[in-house]
């Protein structure tokens, strides 16, 4: 086959999207979700969020988080871009790995709940691009599956200090 051109599309970007059944109520975990100066106490990547404005909750709230992935640091400027109260929150952030996030909450049986994140990251030529984008994925996927779990954790200690 003559003139056949037969190209491999190499990307700088790469998505994760990890979800979990949380044993608390919607209402609890949205709780949580919404307390964004809390997410370091969950997010292991996560080390440090400071506010650059004023609000600290709802569409136009921005903040830098310094994050660490093993001896990787990068700080991060965030802006909620998205929040649906109750259910949603989406972020873009910018940095040396720009992207977009969402994290979305969605009722489930018996006080139950499902949350899901998901998130585009795009990695610059500077720091491998594509090959560094391919090696992250599963790398982050397992960090943020484990993230679910310490935001399940939380959820359960909030919804437990509420009980009378």
């Amino acid at each position: 086959m003559e003139g056949l051109l037969l190209r491999a599309v190499v990307t700088s970007m790469t998505s994760i999207n990890v979800v979990r059944s949380l044993s608390v109520p919607l209402s609890v975990a949205w709780e949580e979700l919404a307390a964004i100066d809390h997410h370091v106490e969950w997010m292991a990547d996560a080390v440090r969020i400071d506010f650059v404005t004023d609000q600290h909750q709802g569409a136009g709230t921005r903040f830098t988080c310094l994050t660490k992935v093993g001896p990787l640091k990068t700080n991060d400027l965030m802006e909620i871009t998205r929040w649906d109260e109750g259910h949603a929150i989406g972020v873009h952030h910018k940095g040396l790995i720009t992207g977009e996030g969402l994290l979305e909450l969605r009722e489930a049986a018996d006080e139950t709940c499902l949350l899901s994140w998901k998130e585009t990251l795009h990695f610059p030529k500077a720091i491998g691009g594509a090959l560094t984008a391919n090696l992250a994925q599963p790398i982050l996927t397992k960090i943020w599956r484990g993230n679910l779990q310490r935001f399940e954790q939380s959820a359960i200690r909030r919804l437990e200090s509420n009980k009378p």
